[in-house]
């Protein structure tokens, strides 16, 4: 689920001069680093995989699912689209979810489900493509409540929508306010069938505050300005920071993993330090798109999350999108984030991810 603004943004922020960086961040982030916790903690491997899933066979799903648990992974990321399951009101068709939903529980993988997207008939008008937001919070939340009914001993955690603060995913235009609606809406119908459902608020993208898109710094000041305070468990945010390392300060004016720390402020100031940060999309594309980076350099990049995951604390979670490439063209971004080919054949990422899970000490890059 990564977009062209997205991989726009990293290639022209990378290539700016130190003096020019502010065009990409609106402040500048503390540069103190935390001092790791004394006691090991490690980080835990989900695989953000979304809809493609639905589209495979049974054989390729299976392949897929058990690469995932080899590759030492305990989640799944996976949506639950409104609509595919409701395009027409009233008539739903959960077969598709359901296959997904109940392959990963039998390889012992936790969903993560993203209650996400519009069918035409509850879309706000004038918006052609299923990312419109929902017209009527009351709707979206009844089906998130339908969603968390059907699966009440399968999902018990789940994300409101995916990447709001972008237009591409939120359309006609990112609003913090109709997003936060929605989010007390759908979390207060799926706790009242699921009164211990842990609810994240949609992942946050890389953006900057541009007049369309909304920068995740600025966008989760405007949740918390909107009352949404106790209607997430877990923060979420979409991390992306190549071709730059996570850690790198230097990039800390557009390198989202960095900035983390202003979002981590604003939950602290709003007296959420109790509450856990999930990167529920992380990773970098390989190929010879304009912004792919070497097998080895997503490696690096991969090995450094978790690291910096570690040194800082509160970070719970990593979802690297994506575990197996969607394609064979190369210079196509979109597929090649996976950890191995679409062959199956591993990429230096493959190792790097299993290193970083498999115990507690400091991932080598």
């Amino acid at each position: 689920m990564v977009d062209v603004s997205r991989l726009r943004l990293s290639l022209a922020c990378a290539l700016l001069t130190v003096g020019s960086l502010s065009a990409c961040a609106p402040s500048p982030v503390p540069t103190t680093t935390p001092t790791p916790n004394s006691t090991c903690s490690s980080v835990g491997l989900g695989i953000a995989a979304g809809a493609p899933l639905n589209g495979l066979s049974q054989n390729d799903l299976d392949a897929e699912l058990t690469a995932m648990k080899n590759a030492g992974a305990t989640w799944l990321r996976f949506d639950v689209d409104w609509s595919a399951v409701e395009s027409t009101k009233g008539q739903q068709n959960w077969s598709a979810t359901d296959r997904v939903v109940d392959r990963a529980r039998l390889q012992g993988l936790s969903v993560l489900g993203i209650v996400t997207y519009t069918p035409a008939w509850a879309r706000v008008a004038g918006v052609s493509d299923t990312h419109g937001y929902p017209s009527d919070p009351a709707a979206f939340a009844k089906f998130a409540q339908q969603a968390a009914q059907r699966y009440s001993n399968r999902i018990s955690t789940w994300e409101i929508w995916n990447e709001p603060n972008l237009t591409q995913f939120f359309r006609p235009k990112p609003n913090v306010n109709t997003y936060t609606a929605l989010l007390k809406a759908a979390s207060a119908s799926i706790r009242a069938v699921q009164p211990g459902a842990k609810i994240l608020n949609g992942g946050l993208a890389p953006a900057v505050d541009n007049g369309s898109d909304i920068s995740p710094v600025t966008y989760l000041k405007g949740m918390y300005a909107a009352g949404a305070k106790s209607s997430f468990d877990v923060f979420s945010i979409h991390p992306y920071s190549w071709p730059a390392l996570p850690s790198d300060s230097s990039t800390q004016n557009w390198n989202t993993f960095y900035r983390i720390r202003l979002m981590r402020e604003s939950m602290v100031q709003n007296g959420d330090s109790g509450k856990k940060v999930w990167a529920t999309e992380f990773g970098a594309p390989t190929g010879t798109g304009p912004t792919a980076v070497s097998p080895q350099l997503q490696a690096n990049i991969i090995s450094d999350g978790f690291a910096q995951a570690k040194v800082l604390g509160y970070i719970e979670r990593i979802f690297i999108y994506s575990m197996r490439d969607r394609g064979t063209n190369t210079s196509d971004i979109e597929q090649n984030f996976g950890l191995v080919t679409i062959n199956y054949t591993p990429k230096p990422a493959l190792a790097a991810v299993k290193q970083a899970v498999g115990g507690c000490g400091t991932p080598k890059i």
